[in-house]
């Protein structure tokens, strides 16, 4: 039980961060998109979070509850939907983006141990 309640509230944390970053994101570019900064951010912490072994009760508040609700595949979709011409290149570059993204995460994650 105690692993759910710290997804919830890992959940909750990472939904208001979204939230806020979305809100404020100052730029309003075809590529650089708020939606595209949480998804990079979410895989460098998920690299981190995947090199470095942590406890259950950890792992789930952060990975699935923290960047599960930082993180978003449907918005990301959306985005490049309303995009057509640009789709098949934003999804790449998310795509391409998010594994450098974890790989960095888990690198600096192996350095530091």
């Amino acid at each position: 039980m105690s692993i759910l309640v710290a997804i919830f509230i890992g959940s909750f944390l990472g939904t208001l961060g979204r939230y806020l970053l979305i809100t404020f994101w100052p730029w309003q570019t075809t590529y650089l998109t708020a939606v595209f900064a949480v998804n990079m951010l979410g895989a460098f912490l998920m690299g981190a979070m995947f090199t470095t072994g942590t406890l259950q009760v950890w792992h789930g508040a952060v990975s699935t509850g923290v960047l599960g609700g930082l993180t978003t595949f449907s918005t990301m979709m959306t985005q490049s939907a309303q995009q057509p011409r640009q789709q098949i290149r934003y999804l790449g570059l998310q795509v391409l983006c998010g594994l450098l993204s974890f790989g960095a995460g888990s690198i600096l994650a192996a350095l530091l141990k």
